[in-house]
């Protein structure tokens, strides 16, 4: 299937060039980071708290055409259904609330209840607390496709939650109240909606990716109820149905949903109603779709106080549309969404009087800090190693031939990225190879998580840095290079291992049995821990063991990840994960 774009590696960067240049001059990207923000020279109308969501590309308008005055200081970008990275999200953070009267002093970070999005700006956010920061986290879970409330997914309910937190820091912006009780205040508001917003979706087709290709097969006749937006497959297949029985079902699950949610008040009978279009649904079939869904709710006794009907947050093209349903437990919702008018999804830019398009760059500098002991070229305990450094090359190029094979790994169950989330951390650091094959292998793990934080997005790139960030610490600070000898020793891997385990298990919230890269991992610990330890570690034996527990991931059912989420939870596949470990030490034999 043919797409306009010039090239899948760029079109995200240049879709957020297009939407720069035609805010003509009051939006700017991050120079090398796909984060759009206000920009930071207008000292006019700048909330104190800053309202910043993100995620995967693949969903606009979300998140990047609602950055403005009224609604979100900043977009964070990864790439199409993947989270950005750490690094991304850490210097767009810190350049919104740079040093400047212009600037905002706080921030409320919406974050959509998906693995990715949650490990990632969770680890942003350690990193910028601890530099002072002042910032609070939302996370959103409205989609009532799922029976159990903390596997809900964060769908087109989120902007409904900014629009109306941003619209409330933005009528805060001259208050002289403390920057601490207006953070609380935002924050509390926000998630009285989050309380109280419920949405699910329908599916007539997949979504196709900016190559082209299908996430997964929809047969002619049939859809897909409770659909993600990642093109994920839904929680039922049925054959298609009228529109207004589509609606009807949608409806009668997120009424269900609200009586069963003890967080939200059921009683209350005032509405505000969310028809989203998933991508490619035409404008006379929204209008079929709003239509019954008003009706259908003055029907059930509701009064319909909001309702807006549009294109709001997509999964690329598909053909599917959403309903959001928001309970009215605070008359002030009301009043906020009506903040910059009642049409929240335009913008209509005007430029200042010094406003040129010749001289007006749409890129600035990230604040990005410095830390001398991660600098490429630092001197600090740099000498190579140079059998080390052969290891991790023949690691990491295993890695980038394995995307096609994982990616395909997991489609069956995912959105089929594993492999290209692999790849990139690998190219990564071969791109600096001799960087990172030192003789003091602490430094040298705590320089390849600093390189993957800053490179991978997705799931995995904070759970590949957290894995070399715990490992680090087995290999003592008391010698500051290991021995050829020790640091080939079966000890110093199990330390670094069990380490490494643990901070995947607390980053992920998850654990063994779970089908996960744990999977793999663990058994990688089994057998290093079989071994001799002082002797040299046995890699015919970690091979095998590693395969193995690839291999009895087929019987697991998932319980962490997007898997958890499809029909059939994953059983009888590999898991791409536990699958990947497997063929990283392979290739060390």
């Amino acid at each position: 299937m043919s797409q306009f774009v010039n090239d899948v590696n760029s079109c995200v960067t240049e879709a957020l060039e297009g939407i720069a240049h035609g805010s003509l001059g009051n939006l700017v990207l991050l120079r090398d980071r796909n984060v759009i923000l206000l920009n930071p020279e207008k000292h006019q109308n700048r909330s104190k708290v800053a309202i910043v969501c993100g995620g995967g590309s693949g969903h606009e308008p979300a998140h990047s055409s609602f950055v403005k005055n009224e609604m979100l200081s900043a977009a964070i970008c990864g790439d199409v259904f993947a989270s950005p990275s750490v690094g991304a999200i850490v210097d767009g953070i810190r350049t919104l609330v740079g040093n400047g009267g212009c600037r905002s002093k706080a921030v409320l970070l919406i974050i959509k209840n998906y693995t990715g999005d949650k490990i990632n700006f969770g680890m942003a956010s350690e990193i910028l607390l601890s530099e002072g920061i002042l910032l609070r986290k939302l996370i959103i879970a409205d989609d009532v496709s799922l029976p159990e409330i903390k596997d809900r997914r964060g769908v087109a309910g989120t902007v409904l939650v900014y629009k109306i937190a941003g619209a409330y820091a933005f009528q805060q912006q001259n208050s002289n109240s403390d920057i601490l009780q207006q953070l609380n205040e935002v924050y509390e508001i926000a998630d009285k909606v989050n309380k109280n917003i419920h949405s699910m979706g329908c599916a007539l087709s997949s979504c196709h990716r900016p190559d082209g290709s299908a996430i997964l097969t929809l047969p002619e006749g049939e859809m897909e109820i409770g659909v993600g937006i990642h093109g994920e497959r839904g929680v039922l297949r049925t054959p298609v149905q009228s529109s207004d029985e589509i609606v009807t079902i949608l409806i009668d699950k997120i009424l269900t949903a609200k009586q069963q949610d003890e967080s939200a008040d059921s009683s209350i009978k005032r509405m505000i109603l969310l028809t989203n279009n998933l991508g490619s649904v035409s404008g006379l079939e929204m209008g079929v779709v709003h239509r019954k869904a008003i009706s259908y709710l003055h029907e059930k006794g509701y009064e319909v106080s909001r309702a807006y009907c549009g294109t709001y947050m997509t999964c690329l093209d598909m053909r599917g549309i959403s309903l959001t349903l928001l309970t009215i437990v605070d008359d002030r919702f009301l009043d906020l969404l009506d903040v910059g008018g009642s049409d929240f999804s335009r913008t209509n830019w005007k430029p200042d009087s010094d406003y040129s398009p010749s001289s007006s760059s749409i890129y600035i500098e990230a604040s990005i800090s410095s830390d001398s002991d991660f600098d490429a070229g630092s001197s600090i305990n740099a000498t190579v190693n140079q059998e080390f450094m052969s290891i991790i090359e023949k690691v990491c190029r295993a890695g980038v031939d394995a995307r096609g094979e994982l990616n395909n790994l997991d489609r069956e169950c995912g959105d089929g990225d594993a492999g290209n989330t692999l790849a990139t951390a690998c190219n990564a650091i071969l791109d600096d190879l001799h960087y990172f094959g030192l003789n003091d292998i602490n430094l040298a793990f705590r320089r390849i998580a600093r390189c993957l934080t800053n490179a991978v997005g997705g799931t995995s790139g904070p759970l590949y840095a957290v894995f070399f960030i715990r490992a680090a610490a087995a290999f003592s600070e008391q010698a500051d290079r290991i021995s050829e000898r020790d640091w080939k020793t079966t000890s110093n891997w199990i330390d670094a291992v069990e380490k490494a385990i643990s901070g995947i298990e607390e980053l992920g919230d998850c654990s063994r049995g779970d089908k996960t890269i744990l999977d793999g991992l663990y058994t990688l610990l089994d057998s290093l821990k079989g071994q001799s330890p002082e002797s040299n570690v046995s890699m015919e034996c970690l091979v095998q063991a590693t395969k193995d527990g690839a291999e009895n991931t087929r019987k697991m059912e998932a319980r962490a990840g997007r898997a958890r989420y499809v029909e059939g939870k994953g059983v009888g596949s590999l898991d791409p994960g536990a699958y990947a470990v497997y063929l990283l030490m392979k290739a060390l034999l």
